[in-house]
């Protein structure tokens, strides 16, 4: 018997046009899949209706994988792809396992010799190193900076020495309620030149990216409170 396979689905970064961000070969995929692994079941089974799918979804069985989740059979999660079904790997938001948690997964589905299909969709790292206008031949994602001011804005000059050794962009990203803390700390503490670019609400209607000068964005004003930013520092 054939095994089934690992399908890494993307789920959208906001409110949108599905037709914009998805293709349609995503919701051929998931009437394809009795079992999925979700960060949020509320979320996925909503966002499952949206995608288009046919099946009940009353009928699908769903298991949880997130942060609060410790110490799960993952074995028992790709039970069904040993036996010849299709499983679902979903993400809270965006591209699973990306800044997501969904990487155990594949990383078993992979020691299980199970086939790894991931889908095309959203990315919000991605779609901001894209219209950042910075080196995309090497970047690095260092996903959350520390909380502590002070190690922040250590970390944040760690980054810019790097950026300015080897023209390696930095990508990073905040809680939304503490985006107007770190915005404040890139002012304080990198070089006037060092350009940054932020990219909010990527994939939305509300979406907003604009690169510039460190000195530049020290005479704008901009709030960021609350709004899913990736911050780009490059040259």
């Amino acid at each position: 018997m054939d095994k089934g396979k690992l399908y890494l689905i993307p789920s959208p970064l906001g409110e949108k046009d599905f037709g914009y961000v998805f293709p349609s070969f995503n919701s051929e995929i998931i009437n394809s899949i009795d079992v999925y692994i979700v960060e949020d079941l509320r979320t996925e089974r909503r966002f499952l209706k949206k995608l288009g799918i046919v099946k009940p979804i009353d009928d699908l069985v769903f298991y949880i994988l997130n942060e609060h989740t410790q110490g799960v059979d993952l074995n028992e999660y790709l039970k069904c792809c040993e036996e010849g079904k299709n499983v679902g790997l979903i993400s809270d938001a965006g591209t699973p396992c990306i800044a997501d948690p969904g990487n155990v997964v594949v990383t078993k589905a992979h020691q299980l010799g199970i086939e790894v299909v991931p889908l095309i969709g959203p990315n919000s790292i991605v779609l901001a190193l894209m219209a950042s206008g910075f080196n995309g031949q090497s970047f690095a994602f260092n996903g959350y900076l520390p909380v502590e001011q002070d190690r922040r804005e250590s970390k944040l000059k760690e980054l810019e020495a790097k950026i300015i050794k080897t023209n390696q962009t930095q990508l990073f990203i905040e809680t939304p309620y503490r985006n107007n803390h770190l915005f404040q700390s890139i002012l304080r503490v990198c070089q006037p030149n060092t350009r940054l670019c932020i990219a909010c609400n990527m994939a939305t209607d509300e979406q907003f990216v604009k690169s510039q000068s460190v000195s530049r964005w020290k005479k704008e004003q901009i709030d960021l409170h609350k709004k899913p930013t990736v911050f780009v520092l490059g040259r």
